[in-house]
């Protein structure tokens, strides 16, 4: 980070984001920024479940897959995506 700025934030948030910081072992912006990170990805995550939840993505990606299916020959196992999708 190169500039720094000050927010103005409730002490009861301001206390809780000091105690994720020292659980962390890390500065309190430090902390902000990996929670933000985690938000972020979690949101990215939420989109591409509803994006791909859908039935006609899901018809779109079953078709998709059996029509790729006889070019991968690479003998990895093929990998689970049910807890994501």
């Amino acid at each position: 980070m190169t500039g720094m700025t000050t927010i103005k934030v409730p002490v009861e948030l301001r206390d809780r984001i000091s105690r994720l910081a020292r659980s962390q072992h890390v500065s309190m912006a430090v902390a902000v920024e990996h929670a933000l990170d985690a938000a972020e990805t979690e949101e990215f995550w939420a989109q591409v479940r509803a994006t791909m939840g859908s039935a006609e993505a899901r018809a779109d990606l079953a078709r998709e897959t059996e029509e790729l299916s006889g070019t991968l020959r690479d003998g990895l196992e093929p990998e689970d995506w049910s807890d994501i999708l």
